[in-house]
This record gives structure tokens, C-alpha cells and sequence, in this order.
């Protein structure tokens, strides 16, 4: 039976083709859209892709650099030492004064880097002090045997018998870099992996380096110069402020300040990265060369060293203790005064402290070196001013008579000194200082001024003809 059509029917036909174009109309507008957002997203996605990809190629690229001057550092190091061993080798076959000079300037070389690399590598300091010391004595020895050659001495057959001495402990250190360093080439070593530090401040660098350590090596006690010298030496950066300086004002400061009013040629000589990190510079000055460290924070002056003239004194102590004075006060260590000096020949060894109050600030010391023929200064050092200064309050609760009541009997009191010193534990105290004469020698007595107890005592003795505190 055929249906009969009617207008109802041809109108709901209409109206359902009309709803198909329409919906047929809306998705071919939401087509470019939704190509749109799937490009879009697209695009953002790659630019993250892309970032990330760039920070981790940087990060990789970092770490890849690290990594180079960690082992730069590391290997250089480990040569230097082997420099070393051989230069010492090489000097006890030579003869003439020239020769020697020549080697010793070598070793004095070598040191400088074997320091540097130890400053640069992330090992837990304690392990490294011992090495550290050592080495910047055997590099003082160097320095000090050149100034008697210079001078045209002969030295003596003790004097060339220490680097026997410095050879034997040498040894124990090449022996053992260069068994690491064979087993950090078999196990294909990674230096920033064994650099990261655990809860007990130790890492894997830091323990492989405990062959280094006063404990594993005898370490021979070669240089000491005046009271607290070396004993108040500390890891911990307290004195010379946050402020970084750029290696232009650190050449600054050593034209306009160091050697101001002086015709003077600074060329810089890198740098040196560390619990200290300093600019470096070599400076000719009136046809004299000087080496010159400055901190880069705080900008001051750490360490300058130089050659002596070799010719009898023109000045005398007195003249060379207010040289050092001044020099220091005018490059930036204020209040500074002489607690201790010794004089050979035509050289003059200075310590300096600041005094405040009366009080001598010995944490503080600063050491100079006046060469008394040419008036001028050849030697500085501040690293335990660096290290150590601090805004102190002094507070002395005994008096000096309750104070002596400890020193005993049998003496004569040459001098009192009101004393900020630091203990062996690292403690630092108000004391009174007692130099004293008794019926073996003269004693430096040192009264805690809160307790009124005996902190510590040092003897005065000539030992080849050089005066120490012990």
C-alpha cells in the first residue's frame, strides 16, 4: 500500500535537512579551531621539550666543565708533587750558588701549585691542613735559603740536610696520590659524584685523601716566628666581609694603596680559589719584583713576598718596626702595633696586632718582613687577620694582683699585656700576658682573666740560633 505524503511530512523533512547543514555548518567552523589548539599545544609542548632540553644540556655542560677543573686540578696537583720529589733530588747534586737559586725558585713553583690544587679540589679541610702547612713551610725554607744565597752566604750542612727530611715525608705523600690516582684511572673516577658531601661533613674525595693527615704522615715542625704565629689559625673566614671584588679593583687597590706614590707595573697572574680566594698579581716596582695576593672578598692585602738586597743594614730595628707599622695601618689594617720582632742581619721579622683599648688582639696577627738595606717592605702575610678579626668586647674581672698569685715564685716580671688569645681548642679568652725572667729563661705566662687560672704558658729558647716559643 503506497503512503500518502502530506505537507506535515515534507515540512518535518525540511526542517531535518536544515538541522544536518547547520550541524554540517558548525563542524566545518570548529575544524580550524580545533587544528588551532592541537598546533598550539604542539608548540608549547616542543618549547618545553626545547627549554628542558637546553637546561639539561647546560646542567650537563656545567657539569662537564666542573668536572675538567676538578680533575685538572687533581692530576696538575698530583704532578706537581712528583715536580717536587725530583727538584729536591736535583738540588743535593748541585754546587754552585747560581744552580741552587735556580732550583729552589723551582720548588718554591712547585708548592705554589700543589697549594693551589688543594684550595681548588672539595676536600674536608682538616684532612688537607697538615699537607697545607707543610707545604707553605717548605716553601718558606725556599724563600729564606735564596736570601742567604743572594746575600752570598754559604749554607750550612744542617740547613741542606732538612730537605732529607722534606724528601722522607714527600715520599709518603707521592706514595700515596699516586696509588689513588691509579685506582681513580681503573674505576674510571668521577670527581663532582665524590665530591658531595654526607651528613658527617666527609665525602669520598675527603676519604681517600686521609693519608694526608698529621695522624698517617710526620709532618717536621720547621718554621715559627713570635707568639700565637701559627696556633691561632682557623678555617672559618671571619674578617674580611662579604663584599666580592673584581680582579680591577684588587689591581687597584695594590697601585693606589700598597704601593701609592710609587712607580709601579701590576700584571695579573690568576686566581686562586679557596677557603681564601685571592686575585694574584706579579708587580715590578724601582727595578724589584714582588709576588701579591688579595683577597677577593673584603679586598686586602693577604700575602706579598719579594727578594732582599743583600748589603748591609741602613736602617735600624726601631726604624724597621715603624715601617711595618705604617705600612699596614695605611693599607687597611687599623690600630695595628709590633708584639713581637727579631732581627738577622739585615733583615727585621715583624709581627703585628692590633691594639685596642690596650688590649693586643693576637687572633689578629699580621706578619711583615723589612728589609733593612733597601727600607722596604719584602714580606707580608695576613692570613690569620683574614681568618680570625672580629669586633671584640674585653671584659678582665680579676685584677693583675689576684692574677700573679699563680705564676709562683723565683721570677722577675718584665711585662704585662692585657691579651685577647685563642686556646688550642679554638676558644678565644681575655688574659693577662706575664713576660717573665726566671732562673732558666724567660716564660711568657698567660692568666685567664675571668678565672684567674693559668691558660697556657710558652718557654722562649734558641734553637740554631733562631728564638721560638714553645
Amino acid at each position: 500500500m503506497n503512503k500518502k505524503i502530506t505537507s506535515t511530512d515534507d515540512e518535518n523533512s525540511k526542517v531535518n535537512q536544515n538541522k544536518k547543514t547547520k550541524n554540517k555548518s558548525n563542524a566545518q567552523k570548529a575544524i580550524p579551531w580545533l587544528i588551532v589548539g592541537i598546533v598550539s599545544l604542539l608548540i608549547i609542548l616542543t618549547c618545553v621539550l626545547i627549554a628542558y632540553y637546553q637546561v639539561y644540556k647546560n646542567n650537563k655542560q656545567n657539569a662537564q666543565t666542573l668536572e675538567g677543573v676538578y680533575t685538572s686540578s687533581y692530576y696538575s696537583m698530583v704532578d706537581n708533587v712528583n715536580n717536587l720529589a725530583v727538584d729536591i733530588a736535583k738540588y743535593s747534586t748541585l754546587s754552585s750558588s747560581v744552580s741552587k737559586r735556580t732550583k729552589l725558585m723551582d720548588m718554591m713553583k712547585d708548592c705554589n701549585y700543589i697549594l693551589a690544587g688543594l684550595s681548588t679540589l672539595p676536600i674536608e679541610e682538616q684532612n688537607v691542613e697538615s699537607a697545607t702547612k707543610f707545604f707553605n713551610q717548605v716553601n718558606g725554607v725556599c724563600e729564606s735559603y735564596i736570601a742567604a744565597l743572594n746575600k752570598g752566604e754559604t749554607l750550612t750542612q744542617e740547613q741542606e740536610l732538612l730537605f732529607d727530611r722534606v724528601s722522607l715525608v714527600l715520599g709518603k705523600i707521592k706514595s700515596n696520590f699516586n696509588k689513588q690516582s691509579d685506582g681513580m684511572l681503573d674505576t674510571n673516577f668521577n670527581f663532582i659524584d665524590a665530591s658531595i658531601f654526607d651528613k658527617t661533613g666527609m665525602n669520598e674525595l675527603t676519604a681517600s685523601m686521609g693519608g694526608l693527615t698529621a695522624d698517617s704522615i710526620d709532618y717536621p715542625a720547621m718554621i715559627f716566628d713570635g707568639p700565637f704565629s701559627t696556633a691561632l689559625e682557623t678555617k672559618q673566614v671571619k674578617g674580611i666581609g662579604k663584599t666580592e671584588y673584581s680582579k680591577e679593583q684588587a689591581q687597584a687597590y695594590l697601585k693606589d694603596t700598597v704601593f701609592k706614590g710609587r712607580e709601579v707595573k701590576i700584571d695579573y697572574d690568576g686566581e686562586t680559589n679557596g677557603d681564601l680566594s685571592t686575585w694574584n698579581f706579579k708587580i715590578h716596582c724601582k727595578a724589584k719584583d714582588y709576588i701579591a695576593q688579595v683577597s677577593k672578598f673584603g679586598c686586602l692585602l693577604l700575602t706579598m713576598s719579594s727578594y732582599i738586597e743583600g748589603r748591609d743594614p741602613i736602617i735600624d730595628d726601631n726604624y724597621a718596626r715603624e715601617l711595618a707599622k705604617t705600612f699596614a695601618n695605611n693599607i687597611g689594617f687599623q690600630k695595628m702595633d709590633v708584639v713581637w720582632s727579631e732581627t738577622k742581619e739585615n733583615i727585621s721579622y715583624i709581627n703585628l696586632a692590633p691594639v685596642i683599648d690596650d688590649v693586643i688582639m693576637y687572633p689578629d696577627l699580621v706578619k711583615v718582613k723589612v728589609d733593612l738595606t733597601a727600607q722596604d717592605i719584602i714580606g707580608f702575610e695576613a692570613v690569620n687577620y683574614a681568618l680570625n678579626h672580629v669586633d671584640r668586647t674585653c671584659e678582665f674581672l680579676i685584677d693583675q694582683q689576684k692574677a700573679e698569685q699563680n705564676l709562683g715564685f723565683d721570677y722577675n716580671i718584665l711585662k704585662i699585656n692585657r691579651a685577647v688569645i685563642r686556646l688550642d681548642s679554638g676558644k678565644e679568652i681575655c688574659a693577662y700576658e706575664y713576660v717573665l725572667e726566671r732562673i732558666d729563661g724567660m716564660y711568657y705566662y698567660y692568666i685567664d682573666a675571668k678565672t684567674g687560672e693559668i691558660a697556657k704558658v710558652l718557654k722562649l729558647v734558641t734553637i740554631k740560633n733562631v728564638d721560638k716559643l714553645i
